[in-house]
């Protein structure tokens, strides 16, 4: 190794301290590549220098900032020691936030909590309150060795023997007597920024530390009384650990060869592997969404990507639609990169299709998960036995079917392909519950049920669920999906051989809509999903037009920049002039 190859100045020419330097070289090279930053754990870095140097990170998993302030360098012979405390700024919506103390507790809730996050070396009072331990870098001076080390408390315990009562004096006990005053798990809370960036230093480098060593002293607790800390007391409850990772230098004999220990919070560390981040556990989650036309997937899919951008994680979407024109990426949010693929029929082989669309997603981006949308005429179970083509670039996610309740049970009579949707699902949504009695919806609960013992079905309104269920590994079974021994025996129904097909009519001037409607309620009566988007005379926005069952629905639609005006009309048995023949009913 030569750290010199990270930073060109060496420690005896650096004007002040070197060893921040250092780290800002090793956070910014772990940068230069979106998807790599990801990998290794990173979600955002906003250094500062305005009140001493320090740095504020989002990472993965981890729904507040850690936070790292350099506190002054050591140089002793050949080596050069930087020392930092470390810091937990923790959601104020975290639970975990009740255990930190009183007063940190109480400035988590205060409107400019983030502003004060983001200069808290300013504040003595919220560098204290959110300090978990402290982490040292030290280098040789001849580039040639590098370690780094984590120190902090099992439990930062502060116990208030006389209790804490407010107003002081009222007897109304806050923290009742002999109770603890701040309950903090210093180390788990600390670990995840020192294995991040471990991780970081093991790919800049390009090879593992040659030693890891986890040593446990006795702990302490603080005693506190009348709000005030006024001493430390030795406890068996607590220890203090210190975990130290030596990069450079031949394989240290006192420790054995380097592997994974079961220490708490670091099963798989990171660090090990040193040319390819994050390993096979950090492959995007495929996630196959299915459900028979008009379900409600697509609005489904929106409360998703929402749930997942609110907990930090990235989707992309890879869809396809029955029709030469996709219309429901243009409907999402287009935080999320949405790869189309039309008339790409997952019913029957879009296999090749679907690794060649999740390669160039995952040129581009780094998502955590990928939700592939099949078409509402798609089987999955077709496809299912084609996953484990793209098994070396997705882990298996789970299989979530929607159902339109209120035509879930005439679904299931007439066609195969929604049965097998429903048969195929490791979750099955019963959406639209608003529009059922309490009784039928326990009628069609039961019915899927008979089609799939296995799933989990969740009753839903305007596709809305626990999303935090879909992260659950209890959710994930084997099956045809992953299997490399289960032989793929024969092709399960398809929307053609049940005579679906699809008819697009182009609209390029706006419409009257005394006609729209009555047009649209006619077609609807025969097609069984009409959708698309429309220009309307005296509107100022373009229309979504929705028609699932006889049902026609219409909403503006803002914000739509595309220009493409146009109706996707599906259902079993065309006429071949249905497309034309509601052209002329609506005018176009």
């Amino acid at each position: 190794m030569d750290l010199f190859e990270i930073t060109p100045l060496r420690p005896a020419d650096a004007p002040g301290s070197w060893i921040p330097g250092l780290l800002r070289a090793l956070l910014l090279r772990s940068q230069f590549s979106h998807a790599k930053a990801r990998l290794l754990g990173w979600r955002g870095i906003r250094p500062s220098l305005a009140f001493g140097e320090c740095w504020t990170f989002k990472l993965r998993g981890s729904p507040g900032v850690h936070g790292l302030l350099f506190e002054g360098e050591d140089r002793d012979g050949d080596r050069v020691r930087g020392r930092f405390s470390l810091h937990y700024f923790p959601d104020p919506a975290e639970p975990r936030a009740e255990m930190l103390p009183l007063a940190a507790a109480v400035l988590s809730q205060r409107p400019e909590y983030w502003d004060l996050v983001r200069e808290f070396p300013a504040r003595d009072e919220t560098s204290q309150l959110f300090c978990l331990g402290a982490l040292t870098l030290s280098a040789a001076a001849s580039g040639q060795a590098l370690s780094l080390e984590l120190t902090a408390l099992s439990r930062q315990r502060t116990l208030a023997p006389e209790g804490l009562d407010w107003p002081p004096g009222s007897g109304n006990f806050v923290v009742p007597p002999g109770g603890r005053e701040s309950d903090v798990a210093a180390w788990a809370l600390g670990f995840p920024l020192f294995r991040t960036l471990a991780a970081t230093i093991s790919f800049q480098l390009g090879e593992p530390p040659a030693s890891q060593v986890l040593e446990r002293f006795p702990g302490r607790v603080q005693v506190c009384r009348q709000g005030r800390v006024l001493e430390q007391a030795p406890s068996e409850q607590t220890r203090l650990l210190r975990l130290r990772l030596d990069y450079g230098g031949p394989q240290s004999p006192a420790f054995g060869p380097l592997r994974r220990q079961p220490w708490q919070h670091a099963h798989n560390p990171e660090w090990l592997d040193a040319q390819a981040p994050g390993g096979r556990g950090a492959l995007p989650e495929l996630l196959v969404l299915t459900g028979f036309l008009g379900s409600g997937k697509t609005t489904l899919l929106r409360r998703f990507i929402e749930h997942n951008q609110q907990h930090d994680r990235f989707v992309a979407v890879i869809q396809n639609e029955i029709g030469a024109v996709g219309l429901d990426g243009r409907l999402l949010d287009q935080d999320s990169p949405v790869l189309e693929m039309d008339e790409g029929c997952v019913c029957c082989s879009l296999s090749g299709q679907l690794k060649k669309g999740l390669s160039r997603i995952l040129e581009r981006f780094r998502p955590d998960v990928v939700v592939l949308e099949m078409s509402g005429l798609a089987n999955p179970k077709n496809l299912l036995a084609e996953l484990r083509e793209v098994r070396d670039l997705v882990r298996r996610g789970p299989v979530l079917a929607v159902a339109d309740g209120p035509h879930l049970a005439q679904a299931l009579k007439e066609s195969a392909v929604a049965r097998d949707q429903i048969q195929a699902a490791d979750i099955l949504v019963l959406n639209k519950c608003d529009l059922l009695e309490p009784d039928q919806v326990r009628g069609l609960g039961q019915l899927a049920r008979e089609h799939n013992p296995r799933a989990l079905v969740l009753e839903a309104e305007h596709g809305a669920i626990p999303f935090g269920l879909l992260q659950d590994p209890d959710l994930e079974r084997q099956g045809l999906a992953w299997d490399d021994l289960l032989p793929h025996f024969h092709e399960h129904g398809t929307h053609a051989g049940e005579g679906y097909a699809s008819q697009i009519l182009h609209a390029s001037a706006p419409l009257d809509p005394e006609r729209l409607r009555p047009a649209l309620e006619q077609a609807a009566a025969r097609a069984f999903r009409i959708k698309g988007v429309l220009d309307v005379l005296g509107a100022e926005d373009p229309v979504l037009v929705q028609a699932v069952a006889g049902r026609v629905d219409l909403e503006p639609l803002r914000g739509l920049t595309r220009p493409e005006r146009f109706l996707v009309c599906i259902g079993r048995d065309l006429p071949e002039d249905f497309a034309a023949t509601l052209g002329r009913d609506l005018g176009c």
